[in-house]
């Protein structure tokens, strides 16, 4: 992250915080003497009440389920009293990035710079047996239109003796990637699966598209690591 696409920033520490309409089958009526003529009913039509889902209190460090195969711990790195009537102010990639935390039920967890113009979050991401964690990291530039996003695994360094091993899996795997790929970070000691879109002059910015960047390398991420420790960590 050395280009102006994609300025690093500093891994933020860490603070514990952790319709559908229903056919109704027709049953053909049973077959009646002539004398006896059937009564036809008409259905009544009844209308559907919209209910409000109840709002529920995020707890600190419960698990948020993501998608089925992921497991989001909340974490809180820096709070900032920002009303919700003052978020339709912040940049439209800061903003877009702030409503899709916010819809995981993370509150005022974005690390946001003082100029307005760039934002950072991070969140702690289980696999899906829970046995693995990742450190996810997005970032906004508001200025170059910007949002990159990585995902480390931190665990474990890679043996200088297999980083050989590392490169070559890393290379033929990104092969498989059609979005972002996989890195060598920290001097090569790390693990990282990176990716970033460009969003200069989109002002109205589904928050879902973030999302999608999310789920993509989440599973990418959890397809990978399991072949990756065995091959470039663990290999004698």
């Amino acid at each position: 992250m050395a280009t102006k696409k994609s300025p690093s920033k500093k891994m933020a520490s860490k603070k514990a915080v952790k319709k559908s309409i229903k056919r109704v089958a027709t049953k053909k009526p049973a077959a009646k003497k002539p004398a006896a003529k059937p009564v036809v009913k008409k259905p009544v039509a009844k209308k559907s009440v919209a209910k409000k889902p109840a709002a529920k209190k995020p707890a600190a460090r419960s698990n948020a389920k993501a998608s089925p195969a992921t497991a989001v711990k909340k974490v809180q790195i820096e709070t900032f009293d920002q009303p919700l009537e003052t978020l339709s102010q912040l940049q439209p990639i800061t903003y877009a990035l702030m409503r899709w935390a916010k819809s995981l039920g993370f509150q005022d967890s974005i690390e946001i710079d003082p100029d307005g113009n760039g934002a950072q979050w991070e969140l702690t991401v289980e696999s899906s047996n829970s046995k693995i964690e990742y450190q996810c990291f997005f970032n906004t530039f508001e200025e170059s239109g910007l949002i990159t996003m990585s995902i480390y695994y931190l665990d474990h360094e890679i043996p200088a003796k297999n980083l050989s091993k590392a490169k070559d899996l890393i290379l033929q795997s990104n092969l498989n990637c059609f979005v972002g790929q996989f890195q060598l970070a920290n001097e090569d000691k790390f693990l990282r699966y990176y990716s970033a879109v460009d969003l200069e002059d989109i002002e109205a910015i589904d928050p879902r598209l973030i999302g999608n960047m999310f789920h993509a390398g989440n599973q990418f991420m959890g397809g990978f690591i399991d072949q990756f420790i065995k091959i470039a960590i663990k290999a004698k």
